[in-house]
């Protein structure tokens, strides 16, 4: 039986701003999961303030705007990457079938800028 994998971006390698938040979502309504990864890359000066990674899910047929956790969007898994200068944090986690819509927020640092991304293998269809 032939699996179909589809490559996709939640939150392309970008640069997150000291104080604000990038995030991205994906709608998994229709998918069987997948595998997940983030990477935080701090700059030649570390922040002040670590930047976190976090992975939030939501009960909803179709995808809530992307935002913090409350009413629609639930935190799973949160990693930090520290402070430390040009430190590099990766973290990879397995995405259940059973979770309807996912998002990915990068957030929290202060003094400098981060280099962020998340990733998605999704399985298709089987």
């Amino acid at each position: 039986m032939a699996l179909t994998k589809t490559a996709r971006t939640i939150v392309a390698s970008a640069s997150n701003a000291a104080g604000s938040q990038t995030r991205g979502t994906l709608d998994l309504e229709a998918a069987y999961g997948g595998f997940l990864t983030l990477k935080i890359t701090n700059g030649g000066t570390g922040p002040t303030t670590q930047c976190e990674g976090r992975v939030l899910v939501a009960h909803n047929a179709t995808v809530p705007t992307a935002g913090s956790a409350g009413t629609n969007w639930k935190t799973i898994y949160t990693i930090g990457g520290g402070t430390t200068a040009s430190a590099v944090t990766e973290m990879s986690m397995p995405i259940d079938p059973s979770i309807m819509a996912l998002e990915v927020e990068f957030t929290g640092n202060i003094g400098q800028a981060v280099t962020v991304e998340a990733y998605l293998s999704e399985l298709t269809s089987v």
